[in-house]
């Protein structure tokens, strides 16, 4: 069975601002499709449109997942209920509660509703009939970490699929406040996968919104504008505080490059768990703009592959280095590399931070530097006890951000020497 496309189409079916997610997801480009943002902007009920239309279009099983099981009877099953509902195909569906199913009566292929409680069960994932092939992760902030989705996914995209057929599956969730939390750090920076697509909504571009939720946000939005974008915006606020407001994330010319006569080099130490980093920037002080020219950013990396890479890149400026590792700067010297430590002292990471928030410009390209980019953008300020944000930032995923202090120790100093000898 199919809707009559003489009586409807798929653009009636759905909000005007997710056609666009349909088209995406009908395109053979994208395997991922987030659907994140504020409260009341149809997200769910969308997707759930437009998986209900795949699933009587192709022979393919389509698991729907929420992190605890319990929710899944009153939130995914009832949504994915509710558009066939919407669609007036009942007739076509069998609804079951034990197990949890919504089978189409025509082919025989189904939902599949499954709680994450425990990762590892996902494993058993296998219908005899039909492959499955779609997935929906709801509420994607609750799940508790990336390796945590990673597992559930890898348990579906196992057998090689016939007639065509791809594998794809949406992510839908309102955006955490916290710019680290993983969800934000993954799908709200300008560094994205290319096999992921991202669509943003809020209730302003939901024509069906009560006017009662509309006189509600408004209402928030004049008593805390923070919480307003956070909650009907979907924008990750993290404390309401912006640390690099100067940031420009964009494309760098090779006509701005060529114009540059000061280069700053700076390495964070890492090995085992965090990344070893090196960042070069170039500085233009009387315009007062930095513009991050490269990076080379691992876990594992070991010392000598550092030194390698300064050597291929022919880079013979001072490297400025985190001096909590003398034995790590000496080994870059018998290179041959004018490798020093950063003088620490009281108060210098919180100047250092605010140096580089007091520029006129920070300019990075997300192709050139993902990792700079991705830090800068979503890095946040650390807070107390209490939720009250502190004057520094998070010490986490900082890595670039200290490797780039460090790289302008002695401009920050207005010209004093700070290096350790």
């Amino acid at each position: 069975m199919t809707l009559n496309r003489k009586e409807i189409r798929i653009s009636n079916l759905l909000t005007p601002k997710f056609y666009e997610l349909y088209l995406n997801w009908q395109s053979d480009k994208y395997t991922k499709l987030v659907s994140k943002g504020g409260r009341g902007s149809a997200k769910s009920a969308n997707i759930a449109i437009i998986l209900v239309l795949d699933l009587m279009r192709y022979p393919v099983n389509t698991i729907c997942f929420r992190k605890v099981g319990e929710t899944l009877k009153k939130s995914v099953y009832e949504q994915i209920k509710w558009a066939i509902q919407f669609l007036g195909v009942e007739d076509y569906f069998e609804y079951r509660l034990s197990p949890l199913e919504i089978i189409y009566k025509e082919r025989g292929n189904k939902f599949i509703f499954m709680g994450v409680d425990n990762p590892e069960k996902t494993k058993s994932i296998k219908e005899a009939r039909f492959p499955v092939a779609r997935f929906w992760f709801e509420e994607l902030a609750e799940f508790k970490n990336e390796d945590e989705v990673q597992t559930v996914i890898n348990s579906i995209l196992r057998g090689k699929l016939e007639n065509e057929l791809r594998y794809k599956g949406f992510f839908s969730y309102n955006p955490p406040k916290m710019k680290h939390n993983w969800v934000n750090r993954k799908f709200n920076s300008s560094v994205i996968e290319e096999s992921t697509y991202i669509h943003h909504s809020t209730y302003l571009d939901n024509p069906f919104i009560s006017e009662e939720f509309i006189k509600e946000a408004e209402a928030v939005k004049l008593k805390n504008e923070t919480k307003y974008k956070h909650v009907y915006l979907g924008e990750p606020i993290g404390n309401g505080l912006v640390p690099f407001p100067n940031l420009d994330i964009r494309e760098i010319t090779a006509e701005e490059i060529a114009g540059l006569d000061r280069f700053r080099n700076g390495v964070d130490w890492g090995y085992g768990v965090d990344p070893l980093v090196f960042v070069r920037w170039g500085y233009d002080k009387k315009k007062s703009i930095i513009y991050a020219l490269d990076e080379y950013y691992g876990v594992g990396l070991k010392n000598r592959n550092l030194a390698n890479y300064i050597l291929s890149k022919k880079y013979d400026e001072i490297v400025v280095c985190d001096s909590a590792e003398p034995k790590s700067i000496d080994e870059l010297k018998e290179y041959d590399i004018s490798a020093w430590g950063a003088k620490k002292g009281a108060g210098s990471v919180e100047y250092g931070e605010k140096w580089l928030a007091d520029l006129d410009a920070i300019v990075i390209d997300p192709k050139r530097t993902p990792n700079i980019a991705r830090e800068f953008e979503l890095i946040d300020y650390a807070t107390d006890r209490d939720g009250n944000a502190l004057p520094r930032l998070c010490d986490v995923n900082n890595h670039t951000i200290d490797a780039t202090r460090y790289a302008f120790s002695n401009d920050m100093k207005k010209g004093k020497w700070v290096y350790e000898y």
